[in-house]
């Protein structure tokens, strides 16, 4: 009886490590939504993997998946020197945005510097950033060339129209990824450039406030001809005006009504009321 038990504990023991061995070569992993993992043995593609959780036998440690994002993101910005049409220089930072759309494409065929898509769950979900020498060679040259094509004032007034052109130049530049755009995050201009725009806008400014100002006096200058037209054509209207005056003003005061000849005094015997 007692040989059985021993047997018993012996078998369970042995089951028990067993599993334990089997689940230490078991590997899982998981998908999150708005990435898809690509599954490789020994450096060989073998499947896409959805969203999901997966558990594979990997005795060997011989498989590895590389998570991708899908989500629609900003690469690494740079800076360029840029020159316009009218030969100013200035610098302008750059931020394209791109969507993968075939991540084995995009994991294969693009050469970086490092391995960006060695995600490190579930701390920081999320790939590395992703950086392409080829790109920045690319939108750089492009940059360059949409503004030479316009001036300063044009590239500052419109950045995004200036530089439209770049996404269509630098789609191929990333097989696998949709461009959707390039944003222009930051204008940098040199000091002397920057003082150059400020005298001339604040000449601009100067110029639309004396413009106003002319046409306010024209406009009080065009009334008040307008007011002696309509004095002069109707005496009754002048006699009228001249009493609404007389009774509001205040002090002493002498008014002259009609011609010389026709002198009077309004008020007391001194002529003043």
């Amino acid at each position: 009886m007692m040989e059985t038990v021993v047997w018993i504990v012996l078998a369970i023991a042995a089951l028990a490590i067993v599993g334990s061995a089997i689940g230490r070569l078991r590997r899982h992993d998981i998908v999150w939504p708005g990435y898809v993992g690509l599954l490789y043995d020994r450096g060989r593609f073998v499947r896409q993997l959805e969203p999901g959780p997966y558990i594979r036998f990997d005795p060997f440690g011989h498989t590895q998946v590389k998570r991708v994002s899908t989500i629609t993101q900003a690469l690494s910005q740079q800076q360029v020197e840029l020159i316009s049409s009218d030969q100013f220089s200035f610098r302008a930072q750059l931020t394209p945005v791109y969507t993968v759309t075939d991540a084995r494409a995009f994991v294969e065929e693009n050469p970086q510097t490092h391995d960006p898509f060695e995600s490190h769950y579930p701390a920081g979900i999320g790939a590395m950033p992703f950086y392409s020498q080829r790109l920045d060679a690319t939108l750089s040259a492009t940059a360059i060339e949409a503004a030479g094509r316009v001036t300063l004032e044009e590239f500052l007034a419109d950045p995004a129209g200036a530089l439209a052109r770049i996404a269509a130049a630098i789609a191929d530049v990333l097989p696998g990824a949709r461009i959707d755009g390039v944003l222009v995050t930051a204008v940098t201009l040199p000091p002397e450039t920057r003082k150059m725009f400020t005298e001339i806008e604040r000449a601009r400014r100067e110029g639309l406030a004396s413009l106003e100002r002319a046409r306010a006096e024209q406009a009080s200058l065009r009334a008040l001809a307008n007011a002696a037209r309509s004095l002069s054509g109707n005496p009754e209207l002048a006699k009228l005006r001249m009493l609404q005056v007389m009774e509001s003003a205040r002090g002493s005061k002498t008014f002259v009504l009609g011609d010389s000849a026709d002198l009077g005094t309004l008020g007391g015997a001194d002529g003043k009321a």
